[in-house]
This record gives structure tokens, C-alpha cells and sequence, in this order.
């Protein structure tokens, strides 16, 4: 029995456990294309269909991540007046960028790919691919010290929107980031209040800057 013959074997009731089916669609058409094709008309036909174009993108990226990690740590570094050079304490800036950026990546895929899944079982449909390449752009461009708490509401303020048809995530991510995020700053009543202003001035100049590749302007 091939890998293909066992995943099938185990797909779980979709009437039974709508839930666990969506996580196990979404996982099986990872790894594997649907075998449904277009029966008439001028399609193109390829194998690349929309979740390999996200992952794609996705793969893509990730020399952003990489230099932007180093950069946090870099950053880090010579602001307290150590290793000064770029490649000096490389593997201790690369640390201190996993650190900084990890948590970030996680609450944004865990955040909004869990809202993606509740709905899509709720309505009975398969998951979306489009918050995959979203939930990557997020860390690239939130400053490291931005509160998880803060990333959270965006996120799923974004992605309620987006689930129900009315913007697409990324542009409503933003908007709400940079209107409530002063907002939010002032009713805790943060003691750091210069440091959360420089973090919203940060996302307002990556945001202006360049809308459309924002992938380094979060760390600048």
C-alpha cells in the first residue's frame, strides 16, 4: 500500500467529525494535487494549482526570513555596542532573531490558520489558501516588540473580514494596525509609551513605503 492509498484510508467522516476533516483535507491536498480537472473549454492545464502557488510564494520568502532574523540579531547587538561587525557573533545574532521572530510566526499561523479552520468546517467547505502566504508576510513585517496580544486582535479582526468575503486579509490586517494600535497603546496605559510609538511608527513607514513587498521595512 503507497502513502496516497493509506492517507485515504484514514479520512475521516466528514458529516461525523466536520472538523477533523477539514484538517485532514487541508493536509492531504499539501501534500498531494487533487485529481479533479477541467473538462472543457480553453483551460491551461498544469499541475501547479492554487496551494502549490502559495507554498510557492511561501518558499520564496524565506531569504527574507533568514536575513531579517540575522538583522533583528544584528541590530540587537550593536545598539548595546557589541559585535559590531556584521558577521561577528553571527550564530548569537542568529539566536537572538529566532527568539524574537519565532513567537511572532507562530501566533500568526496558529491565530489565524485556527480561525480558517473553524469556519471552513463550520460552512462545510475546504480550507483557504490564501492566509498561508499572509500569515508569512505578517512577522516580516511587525517590529520584533510588537505585544502578541496586540498581533492577535489584528489577526483576527483580519481574517473574520476576509473569511466573509468582504477584503482580503492583508490590506484590513494593516488598516487595523495602524488605527487601533495607538488606541490600544493608551487604554493599558503602557509606561513605554515612546517605545510602542516608535513600534507604530515603524509599521506607518513600511506600510507607506512599500505596500505591495513590505518583506523588510518592519526591520529597518
Amino acid at each position: 500500500m503507497g502513502l496516497i492509498d493509506f492517507l485515504k484510508s484514514i479520512e475521516p467522516d466528514k458529516k461525523k467529525s466536520p472538523l477533523l476533516h477539514t484538517a485532514y483535507d487541508a493536509f492531504f491536498t499539501f501534500a498531494y494535487a487533487p485529481d479533479t480537472v477541467t473538462k472543457g473549454g480553453t483551460h491551461i492545464k498544469d499541475g501547479m494549482d492554487l496551494k502549490r502557488l502559495m507554498v510557492t510564494v511561501v518558499i520564496a520568502m524565506q531569504l527574507c526570513y533568514l536575513f531579517g532574523t540575522y538583522n533583528i540579531g544584528h541590530q540587537h547587538f550593536v545598539a548595546a555596542g557589541e559585535y559590531l561587525g556584521f558577521i561577528e557573533g553571527f550564530h548569537l545574532k542568529l539566536a537572538h532573531g529566532l527568539i524574537k521572530l519565532l513567537p511572532i510566526y507562530v501566533v500568526s499561523m496558529a491565530v489565524g490558520l485556527g480561525i480558517e479552520f473553524y469556519f471552513a468546517a463550520k460552512k462545510g467547505h475546504a480550507v483557504e489558501e490564501g492566509y498561508l502566504v499572509t500569515g508569512a508576510l505578517i512577522p516580516l513585517i511587525m517590529p520584533p516588540d510588537l505585544p502578541l496580544w496586540i498581533l492577535t486582535l489584528s489577526i483576527v479582526f483580519a481574517v473574520i473580514i476576509g473569511i466573509f468575503g468582504i477584503l482580503h486579509y492583508y490590506p484590513v490586517f494593516l488598516c487595523f494596525l495602524l488605527i487601533r494600535l495607538p488606541l490600544l497603546v493608551i487604554s493599558v496605559g503602557f509606561p513605554a509609551m515612546k517605545k510602542f510609538q516608535e513600534v507604530h511608527r515603524l509599521i506607518m513607514v513600511g506600510f507607506i513605503r512599500d505596500f505591495s513587498i513590505p518583506c523588510l521595512n518592519g526591520w529597518a
